[in-house]
């Protein structure tokens, strides 16, 4: 997923000892922590970031041309092309070259790893967005990847480009409908939408991709209603392309009999604990605490989300991601080792759904745990991080919701 690639990104490009950095002050960076955000890896000020975001959406925009248009379009716009960077990722891509042969060709070239760290990120940018334009990822992907280097202030302000370039109805194909009891089960009269929403967001984008390559298309923007944002119902819709062509009539079917489990065990679960009263508990999640506990988890420093989840029970990390949207998800287990990872998928393979009132109460214990961790009340506990304005204003709606 995205985010992981951009802890890593992170990770590789600021947090190693010795990573050379500019020895030149920004007059601007003390006004950005103040000013709500998370200093960008680079500490650029505005219009260094402004150029950077432009440069991301020109390659963008080009390799979105070269999907719909094919090869000559991009070959095209590489000999127009002025910038050295562009021209020679373009040329990369053209030739059709091994993703992992990406950084090695930029460093050959003389085109990475020879310059000052502010000057470097561009290159980063470019060989990031390269990599993934060979795996063919979706140029929303490729977009939201090149902008994690300047921070996720700007990683948010992109999404009006995206849907405005990006956004435009995808011409439908036609159904291809796999028998199977998936469409009865998701119309029962008792089915709670809350508790499909909650599945999906379980599921994750490679199995609901697969469910629903085989439903109709009535069934298919329902369930997209139901978890996805704009942007996730793009690219949602691109998966299930993808899978469509990638896998076979019976590969679909065994998806949506796992969705099915998954689905059904919800129900399972609820009437084992809740008896009776199973009949009339909605499932439904608020969508502003999914919202909340989503973005909180997006805007954490990796160290922080790292510290706080490491050592959190498994049990209460696995019920906060039944309120968590997918993106989200994927961060929070990039954020911890695998030992610890498997600790919470078992917790929450154990797991049953939690009524609004339980999800609030874990999310403000964990929302607690953060403000323990960047402001501690003892001094000897650790020198307090500043609290920037979004995420101060996460962690109110949080603790402050009855």
């Amino acid at each position: 997923m995205i985010i992981n690639s951009l802890c890593r990104a992170q990770r590789l490009l600021l947090r190693h000892e010795g990573l050379p950095v500019s020895e030149k002050s920004d007059p601007n960076q003390a006004s950005a922590v103040s000013e709500g955000g998370w200093q960008t890896m680079y500490g650029f000020n505005s219009r260094r970031t402004a150029s950077n975001l432009e440069s991301a959406k020109r390659f963008v925009l080009a390799i979105g041309q070269f999907k719909t248009e094919g090869k000559d379009q991009l070959i095209a716009t590489a000999r127009d092309e002025k910038k050295k960077l562009h021209k020679f990722a373009y040329s990369l891509i053209t030739s059709a070259s091994p993703a992992d042969s990406v950084r090695p060709a930029f460093v050959a070239a003389g085109l990475s790893g020879k310059t000052s760290p502010q000057e470097e990120c561009e290159a980063e940018m470019l060989i990031a967005g390269t990599e993934l334009a060979l795996k063919n990822a979706h140029p929303i992907v490729i977009l939201r990847m090149m902008t994690a280097f300047l921070g996720f202030s700007v990683f948010d302000d992109v999404e009006k480009w995206l849907m405005e370039h990006f956004g435009a109805e995808r011409k439908q194909d036609e159904e291809l409908i796999i028998p199977g009891d998936l469409p009865d089960i998701l119309t029962e009269r008792n089915r709670s939408p809350g508790s499909i929403g909650q599945a999906l967001r379980l599921a994750g984008p490679p199995l609901v991709a697969a469910t629903l390559a085989g439903c109709p298309t009535q069934m298919i923007d329902y369930m997209k209603s139901l978890a996805y944002s704009p942007l996730g119902r793009i690219l949602l819709d691109w998966e299930i392309g993808n899978a469509r062509d990638r896998l076979s009539s019976e590969e679909l079917s065994d998806a949506q009999n796992a969705f099915m489990e998954l689905l059904t065990s919800f129900r399972d679960d609820a009437e084992a604990h809740m008896g009776t009263e199973a009949e009339e508990w909605p499932m439904d999640v608020d969508k502003e605490l999914v919202s909340d506990i989503s973005n909180l988890i997006l805007e954490l420093d990796e160290h922080v989300l790292k510290s706080v989840i490491s050592g959190m029970n498994p049990k209460l990390a696995a019920s906060l991601i039944q309120a968590m949207e997918p993106i989200a998800h994927d961060r929070l287990f990039s954020s911890v080792a695998s030992s610890k990872s498997k600790k919470i998928l078992d917790a929450l393979e154990s797991s049953t759904p939690l009524s609004n009132n339980e999800l609030t109460r874990r999310a403000q214990i964990f929302a607690q745990k953060v403000l323990s961790e960047i402001a501690p009340r003892s001094k000897t506990l650790g020198k307090s991080l500043p609290l920037p304005a979004r995420l101060r204003q996460l962690l109110t709606a949080i603790l402050s919701r009855e």
